[in-house]
């Protein structure tokens, strides 16, 4: 298992502050799910040339609320490239246009940041044969100012490509009538989505949409 470094700088001091924005868990997990919308629609022709025009984005969204509390979000679009690894771990300011998949203004990093204190992304890219695991543990990347974090890597089949946040000790833990909000909300925003064309469904060849469904568990 290989070890290389991934630059997280400029913004490590404001990640532990994140949590305290007042934000909503559905808003948290659409910029998780946007990440995979936007790998779909810059791969889009990649992963029909693999899979053939049917194929369809599945976000799988898992939440686990035995103590500690646990969410993981996992699709099956592109993964995250090497050569795309600096913009994708640095924290992300809000971006003043909020009309495109930022809308929700927050980012990965920091949309994860607001959701728990220990955290991690695994992913491998398209045509990329290795897994690349990156770990955020906030407390010690803020006392001990850390500006760069270790990218353990394991080989992988050249045809799989995911991407898989995994989020421990959650600050916010959507439970009873909060995951059916959950789950409405997601629903609603992506249902615009869809219709306006932000999911990537552009026709195929053979006539077919390239479709996305949310799966929360």
């Amino acid at each position: 298992m290989a070890a290389n470094k991934v630059d997280i700088r400029p913004g490590v001091s404001i990640l532990a502050v994140l949590r305290h924005l007042n934000y909503k868990p559905w808003y948290a997990l659409a910029e998780f799910v946007d990440n995979a919308v936007e790998s779909l629609s810059r791969n889009i022709d990649s992963l029909r040339a693999h899979h053939g025009n049917g194929f369809k984005l599945v976000v799988s969204i898992d939440i686990d609320t035995s103590s500690p509390a646990r969410i993981s979000i996992r699709d099956n679009a592109a993964g995250i490239a090497i050569a795309d690894f600096g913009r994708a771990f640095r924290p992300a300011a809000i971006p003043p246009d909020r009309s495109g998949l930022a809308e929700f203004g927050m980012g990965m990093k920091s949309a994860a940041c607001w959701c728990a204190p220990l955290w991690h992304v695994r992913t491998s890219a398209l045509d990329e044969p290795v897994t690349r695991t990156v770990r955020y543990e906030i407390a010690n990347i803020v006392n001990d100012e850390i500006e760069e974090l270790d990218i353990k890597e394991a080989p992988e089949d050249a045809d799989r490509h995911f991407t898989e946040i995994v989020l421990e000790d959650i600050f916010h833990v959507p439970v009873g009538r909060t995951i059916g909000k959950l789950k409405e909300h997601l629903t609603d925003i992506y249902r615009v989505l869809i219709r306006e064309g932000d999911l990537g469904q552009q026709p195929a060849g053979n006539g077919a949409p390239c479709t996305a469904a949310v799966e929360i568990g």
